[in-house]
C-alpha cells in the first residue's frame, strides 16, 4: 500500500529511533544492512561424505539422500539425523543430482540423477522413502532420463517433473501410482528449474541455466497448461544459478489451504542477455514476489551486499531462498574465500522487508553444502563439495573429495545478538544530539516555508477516513501506472484485477473505480491501451516482426483482441497504422 507522506513530528520521531544506537561505541552495519554474527555448532559428521544430495527435513529429522562420495563415486545411500547421531539407510538405487520431491503424504519421491561416476550420464530408477519406516521402495522409471530434474504434486496427488542435463527436456508427469507419462515439450531446456504452483492448478516452469550450463536471459516462462507468457522483470532478474537438487517449495510462502500460491524468489541481476560463462560472484542480489503470474519485486529496507565482512571478500550466493513460514523470514545462503557462510535474512511479511545479514567466522570443512530448514528454524549445512580452495585465483569446486562435515546455525532456537558493544561513548552522544539539533532546526524551517504535502495515502472513498476520493484515486491511479511502466504487467497475457490489487496490497473493486475515476475506461480497455501502444513500439524498433509476433509480445491472448483492440484505440488496423505511420 502507499504511506502518508510523514509530518514534521513523525520525522523527528524516526529520526531518534534511527539516531538512537549511536550512543553506543559501535554498532553493526553493512552498507545500511545490519551485519550479525551468528552462533555455529559443529554436529557429528556425515557417515559418507557426499556432494550432489538433497535435503530436507522430515518427521523433525534432516534427511540426507544419494549424491556422490569420495572419488566421485555414486552412493545408493541416505541418512538421517536423529538423537546427535547420523543413522545410515541404503537406498534402492543411486541419485546423484536426482529429482527430490516431498509429498503431501509426508513421503519422498526420488528419481533419476548420473547414470555413471564423474557425473555422467542421466537414469531412469524411481524409488518412494517413508520417513515413519526409513525404508524405501523403487517401483518404476521416469518416462525419459534425467538428471538435475525438478517436480511439484499438485492438489490432485499427480507430480508434476521438468528439466534435465545434457539431453533433451520436455515435461513429464507421474500418475500419483506407478507411472509417468509424457506430457508437453518446452520452449527451453532447463538444468534445476524452479516449478511453481497456481491458484487454477496450472505450474509455471523458470530457471536460469541451460541444461548445458548455458546461461538463459529469457522472459519466457513455460507452463504445464497453455501457452508460454512473457513476464519483462525476467529480462533483468533471474533466479540464482543453483545446480543443485534442492526440494519443491521452498519458496512457498502463502497458504495453499486458502488457494494462495504466493512464492519468494532470491534473483539476480543479469542484465538482460548474457552470453558470457557463467558468474554469480558479484551480481546483485534482490527478492521477487510471484502470486500466480504476476511477477513483482519486493520492496526491502537496503540494498543486499554483494561483499562480506571485509570490502574484500565477495560473498557468492548459490543456494535458492528458503522460506520460514512459521517465523516469516526467507534465507538465502553463501560464502566467500576465507570459508565464511552468510546467511541472508529477509522479513518478507514486512514493508519494506528489513534484511539482516548474519556471518560465521571461517568454518573448516564447509565448503558449498546443502542447506536444509530444521524443525527449530535453524539451518542445517551438511557435506557439499570443498570450495574454499584457490585455483588461478578463482573458487574451486573439488567433486572428487566431497565433505562429511555438517554445522548447525541457530536461527530459530537461539536468538542471536548483533555483533556489538552496549557501553556508551559520549562522543557519539555528542553528535547524536548535534545532528538532531540541526535536522529539528531543518524540518521547523521546512515547516513554515513548505507547500501543501502530497498525500500518498490510498483511501477507500467509502470508508469515511478524512482523504478526499480525488486525493485517493490519485494516489492510487500513481501506483497503478508505475506498475504498468516500471514492471510492465501489461505483457502478462493473463493479467486480471485481483493480480493488480494484490501488488498494491487493496481491493480489486478499488482498482476498477479508480482506472473508471482517472481514466473513464474500464480495467481492459486501461490495460488494452498500454498494450497497443507495446505494439506499436515493436512496430517502429523492430519492423522485421510479423503482425503473429506483436501480438502475443504485446501480452494480447488472442490475434482477434488484438485487432479489435487496436482498431479502438488508434481507429485503424496494426496494418494501417504501420503503413502510415512507418515509411
Amino acid at each position: 500500500m502507499y504511506y502518508t507522506m510523514p509530518t514534521s513530528s513523525v520525522i523527528i520521531a524516526n529520526i531518534l529511533l534511527f539516531l538512537l544506537p549511536l550512543t553506543a561505541a559501535a554498532t553493526s552495519s553493512h552498507d545500511t544492512c545490519k551485519l550479525v554474527k551468528i552462533t555455529v555448532k559443529r554436529l557429528p559428521d556425515l557417515n559418507i561424505p557426499r556432494n550432489g544430495h538433497s535435503a530436507y527435513c522430515l518427521n523433525n529429522e534432516i534427511t540426507v539422500f544419494g549424491g556422490h562420495t569420495t572419488n566421485f563415486v555414486l552412493t545408493p545411500t541416505a541418512e538421517y539425523y536423529k538423537d546427535g547421531t547420523w543413522h545410515l539407510m541404503p537406498m534402492a538405487y543411486p541419485h546423484d543430482n536426482g529429482l527430490c520431491t516431498v509429498l503431501r503424504s509426508g513421503r519422498v519421491l526420488l528419481a533419476g540423477g548420473h547414470s555413471e561416476p564423474m557425473g555422467v550420464g542421466q537414469s531412469y530408477p524411481v524409488e518412494e522413502y517413508d520417513p515413519a519406516t526409513h525404508t524405501f521402495r523403487g517401483f518404476c522409471i521416469l518416462n525419459r532420463k534425467r538428471t538435475f530434474a525438478s517436480g511439484i504434486e499438485l492438489d490432485s496427488g499427480r507430480v508434476v517433473v521438468s528439466g534435465n542435463w545434457y539431453a533433451g527436456d520436455d515435461i513429464e508427469m507421474f500418475d500419483g501410482d506407478r507411472s509417468f507419462f509424457p506430457v508437453k515439450d518446452v520452449t527451453t531446456g532447463r538444468a534445476a528449474p524452479i516449478l511453481l504452483r497456481t491458484a487454477d492448478g496450472n505450474v509455471l516452469i523458470i530457471g536460469n541455466q541451460g541444461t548445458t550450463g548455458d546461461p538463459i536471459c529469457d522472459d519466457k516462462v513455460d507452463r504445464l497448461k497453455g501457452d508460454p507468457i512473457r513476464v519483462p522483470l525476467l529480462k533483468k532478474w533471474q533466479p540464482i544459478v543453483c545446480l543443485a537438487s534442492f526440494p519443491n517449495d521452498l519458496g512457498l510462502i502463502g497458504d495453499t489451504s486458502q488457494g494462495d500460491y504466493t512464492y519468494l524468489l532470491a534473483m539476480q541481476d543479469w542484465g538482460g542477455n548474457d552470453t558470457t560463462a557463467r558468474k554469480t560472484i558479484g551480481r546483485e542480489l534482490a527478492f521477487t514476489l510471484v502470486h500466480d503470474t504476476v511477477f513483482s519485486m519486493l520492496p526491502t529496507t537496503c540494498h543486499v551486499p554483494t561483499t562480506g565482512v571485509s570490502p574484500t571478500d565477495t560473498i557468492e550466493w548459490y543456494s535458492p531462498l528458503i522460506a520460514d513460514r512459521k517465523a516469516r523470514r526467507g534465507y538465502v545462503h553463501g560464502c566467500d574465500l576465507q570459508g565464511r557462510s552468510y546467511v541472508l535474512c529477509v522479513e518478507y511479511s514486512k514493508r519494506p522487508a528489513p534484511i539482516t545479514l548474519y556471518y560465521t567466522n571461517p568454518l573448516p570443512d564447509a565448503g558449498r553444502p546443502m542447506m536444509a530448514l530444521t524443525a527449530d528454524g535453524d539451518l542445517m549445512l551438511a557435506g557439499g563439495h570443498n570450495y574454499n580452495k584457490k585455483l588461478g585465483g578463482k573458487l574451486e569446486n573439488d567433486n572428487f573429495s566431497p565433505l562429511s562435515s555438517v554445522y548447525l546455525l541457530h536461527m530459530g532456537a537461539q536468538p542471536t545478538k548483533e555483533a556489538s558493544d552496549w557501553r556508551v561513548d559520549w562522543r557519539w552522544a555528542f553528535l547524536f544530539l548535534a545532528v538532531l539539533a540541526a535536522t529539528t532546526l531543518f524540518l521547523l524551517w521546512r515547516h513554515l516555508h513548505k507547500k501543501k504535502t502530497k498525500i500518498l495515502t490510498v483511501h477507500d472513498p467509502m470508508d469515511g477516513s478524512d482523504a478526499s476520493p480525488e486525493d485517493s484515486y490519485e494516489a492510487l491511479m500513481q501506483g497503478i501506472c508505475e506498475l504498468m511502466d516500471q514492471q510492465q504487467l501489461y505483457l502478462n497475457s493473463e493479467l486480471k484485477l485481483n493480480h493488480v490489487a494484490d501488488a498494491l496490497n487493496t481491493n480489486r473493486n478499488l482498482i476498477s473505480s479508480c482506472i473508471n475515476s482517472q481514466r473513464a475506461c474500464s480495467f481492459s480497455q486501461f490495460i488494452g491501451t498500454y498494450r497497443v501502444n507495446h505494439a506499436k513500439m515493436l512496430m517502429q524498433t523492430q519492423k522485421q516482426l510479423r503482425i503473429s509476433d506483436i501480438w502475443m509480445q504485446s501480452g494480447f491472448s488472442t490475434e482477434t483482441s488484438f485487432f479489435r483492440t487496436f482498431k479502438a484505440v488508434t481507429g485503424m488496423t496494426p496494418n494501417e497504422w504501420r503503413t502510415n505511420n512507418i515509411s
